[in-house]
C-alpha cells in the first residue's frame, strides 16, 4: 500500500491498517486540479480504471483502464499500462519511475493507494495493492503525497473526460462517422460543393450555347 521507509513508520502504517484507521478517509484538499485525462473504461464491465496522479512529481495526472478483472491492485495498476518498482518486496517505492531517484529516507511522502466507486469521491485503501481484489467497474488511484489526499481529479471528472474523448474520436484518432469526407470539405472551404457543382454546370451549358449559336452563324455565311 505505502512504502515509507523507515521501520517504525512501516510497523505504525501496518498497525493503522490493523485498527481500521485508514480506513473511508474522505478526499482532503490538495494541489489544484489538472485537466482530467481521458483512458478510462468505457464501460462497467470493461475493466477496472486506475488513476496516477503525477502532479506533485512534476506530471500530471493520467489514467489507464485494466481491462478485465485484476485479480489485485498491483496487477491492475500494470494492466492499465503503469510500470511500478518497489524499494522493497511489497512497497512500491516509484510509478514509471517517479519521483527520481526512488528516495533513500522517508520524507513524509509516498504513493498512497485509493479506490473509488463510479461518481464517488477517492477514499484511502484499507489493504495494500498486492492484497486487494479490485471492483470490476471501479476506480483505483495512486498518488505521490503525504497520504491525506487523493488524486486531484475525481472519478466521475475522469470518466466524463473518457466519454467526451470517445465522442469525438473512434480511438484512432480520425473523424468519426457522422463527419464524412464531403462534410469536411465543405467545413475546410466555406463552399458548399453543391453550389460548386452547379456553377460548374452553368459554365458548361453557356460554353455549349456558344459553340452552337457560332457554328449556325457560319453555316448561314456559306
Amino acid at each position: 500500500m505505502k512504502h515509507p521507509k523507515r521501520p517504525v513508520t512501516r510497523i505504525a502504517a501496518a498497525a493503522a491498517i490493523g485498527l481500521g484507521l485508514l480506513t473511508v478517509l474522505p478526499t482532503a484538499a490538495g494541489a489544484e486540479a489538472g485537466p482530467a485525462p481521458a483512458g478510462a473504461c468505457l464501460t462497467a464491465d470493461q475493466g477496472v480504471t486506475v488513476v496516477v496522479d503525477f502532479t506533485d512529481v512534476g506530471g500530471e495526472v493520467e489514467a489507464g483502464c485494466a481491462e478485465g478483472d485484476p485479480t489485485s491492485g498491483r496487477e491492475a495498476l500494470e494492466l492499465a499500462g503503469f510500470t511500478p518498482a518497489d524499494s522493497t518486496p511489497g512497497l512500491i517505492c516509484t510509478i514509471d519511475s517517479l519521483p527520481d531517484p526512488c528516495p533513500t529516507e522517508f520524507d513524509g511522502n509516498f504513493w498512497s493507494y485509493w479506490t473509488a466507486e463510479p461518481g464517488a469521491d477517492w477514499v484511502s485503501a484499507t489493504v495494500g495493492a498486492d492484497e486487494a481484489d479490485p471492483a470490476v467497474g471501479g476506480y483505483e488511484g495512486w498518488r505521490y503525497f503525504d497520504g491525506s489526499a487523493g488524486p486531484t481529479v475525481t472519478s466521475a471528472d475522469v470518466a466524463a473526460a473518457a466519454e467526451a474523448a470517445a465522442e469525438t474520436t473512434d480511438g484512432s484518432g480520425e473523424p468519426t462517422e457522422s463527419t464524412t469526407d464531403a462534410e469536411a470539405e465543405e467545413a475546410g472551404s466555406g463552399v458548399p460543393v453543391g453550389v460548386v457543382a452547379g456553377i460548374a454546370a452553368v459554365i458548361v451549358l453557356g460554353l455549349v450555347a456558344v459553340l452552337v449559336t457560332r457554328r449556325r452563324t457560319a453555316q448561314r455565311g456559306d
